[in-house]
């Protein structure tokens, strides 16, 4: 009788035990519900402030990974086309962060527009002097530039634009006829190198998208600029039709499809370049990858030509001038002795031409692999008809160049080329 009292208490003890586990799980699964509602309803609420933040301007799908669920979005905006009426040296100032990082927020997106004041010194804000690195196509007028930073945790994209506006710009008490538009997005890669082509494109697209909101409610009479496509096509297998001159094989650099090495890495030319004629400037690469040392041979394993045409010309050229990139003058004799700094060895040679922009400067770059070097003695004395074989790659890239039939120094009629000399950017 005993043990069976005993055994009924042991029950009643565990069947309120379960009762209260099983109450216990009940409350903290209705928690975890609870904590995801609310969550879910400030990621909700802090979607539509990215809708509205900005005008509406700011490209969401790229933002709404950024954008958290654990706390409120801080937006701060401003200028002159944002709150009629507020006092502000800025049309469009806006910028919109989420997280509380270190230091600065986790992620943040920034945004503006301004009228450059005629006649002032802009400082950062002055537009560039080479207009190609923008990855869309710019019409006459429009300048414009991308690039990536770091930030204390992982990176950001930047795009800005400067666009030519006849009829003037409201907002400013001092006459301005230049728009100059910055956008900053958060990129998802750890440091500034990793950016992917495609969020460069989003920054290009969403400064676009500003700067032809300000010109159109500014009537400042610049037309729209396009959105469609991408001025630079970047890791093609072939050519861009611009660039289709670019035929290693033709110019008989190191050849690629077909072989393979030790390792059984297969080798492959990749190609960069304009996707688009574009009449300031004109861009074409291609790289041999995944191939190993040649040792002797030495054959060019890389290739770059580009021109700036126009108000671009001058500004790359004293952009290279300022690195002692140029041509010398009196001309330095050849070097035939390579001193190993980490850097690919780089043979340019330069000319000048007049194009239908003006005044045109072209830069043909060839790089040869070099064998492994010693560490200890890092220089290398190669042969003198070696290096007679590299001013006559870079020559032969210049003259088929120039010569291609629908590439860009033949669509801007480019006449009266004279060669300014060869470049060694290596180490003596």
């Amino acid at each position: 009788m005993y043990e069976l009292m005993r055994d009924e208490r042991i029950s009643k003890r565990l069947v309120r035990a379960l009762v209260g586990v099983v109450a216990m799980g009940l409350i903290a699964a209705g928690c975890v519900l609870a904590v995801a509602i609310v969550r879910e309803e400030q990621r909700d609420e802090n979607l539509a402030q990215l809708g509205r933040a900005c005008a509406g301007l700011l490209p969401e799908a790229q933002l709404a990974e950024f954008v958290a669920d654990d706390s409120a979005g801080v937006l701060e905006e401003y200028g002159t086309m944002l709150d009629p009426g507020q006092e502000s040296r800025a049309l469009v100032d806006c910028a919109l962060s989420w997280g509380s990082g270190v230091w600065e927020p986790e992620a943040q997106v920034k945004v503006r527009a301004e009228a450059l004041l005629d006649g002032r010194d802009h400082g950062d804000a002055k537009a560039p002097d080479d207009p190609s690195d923008f990855v869309l196509p710019l019409p006459p007028g429009v300048r414009g530039s991308t690039g990536t930073e770091e930030r204390i945790v992982g990176s950001e994209v930047y795009a800005s634009l400067w666009v030519a506006c006849p009829n003037g710009l409201r907002g400013r008490r001092l006459p301005s006829k230049e728009l100059h538009v910055t956008v900053a997005l958060p990129s998802t890669a750890e440091f500034d190198h990793e950016v992917t082509p495609g969020e460069h494109l989003a920054a290009a697209r969403a400064a676009v998208r500003i700067a032809n909101w300000v010109t159109e409610r500014q009537k400042c009479g610049s037309a729209p600029i396009g959105t469609a496509g991408t001025a630079v096509a970047e890791d093609r297998e072939t050519p861009t039709k611009p660039c289709r001159w670019l035929d290693p094989k033709a110019l008989g650099f190191a050849e690629g499809p077909g072989w393979k090495d030790d390792s059984d890495r297969t080798h492959a030319w990749t190609f960069n370049g304009d996707a688009a004629h574009l009449p300031q400037a004109a861009f074409c690469a291609g790289a041999l990858e995944g191939y190993a040392s040649f040792r002797d041979e030495m054959p060019v394993v890389q290739v770059e030509a580009r021109s700036w045409s126009g108000e671009a010309a001058l500004g790359a050229y004293e952009r290279y001038a300022a690195d002692e990139r140029v041509p010398a003058r009196p001309a330095k004799p050849a070097s035939a002795s390579f001193t190993y700094t980490g850097l690919p060895p780089v043979l340019a040679l330069w000319a000048e031409s007049v194009c239908d922009g003006g005044r045109t400067y072209h830069r043909v770059a060839v790089t040869p692999d070099l064998p492994d070097l010693d560490e200890k003695d890092p220089k290398l004395t190669v042969a003198k008809k070696a290096r007679e074989r590299f001013s006559a790659d870079a020559r032969a890239v210049l003259d088929r160049y120039l010569a291609a039939d629908g590439g860009w120094a033949a669509r801007s009629h480019c006449r009266d080329t004279r060669i300014l000399g060869e470049v060694e950017e290596w180490g003596r």
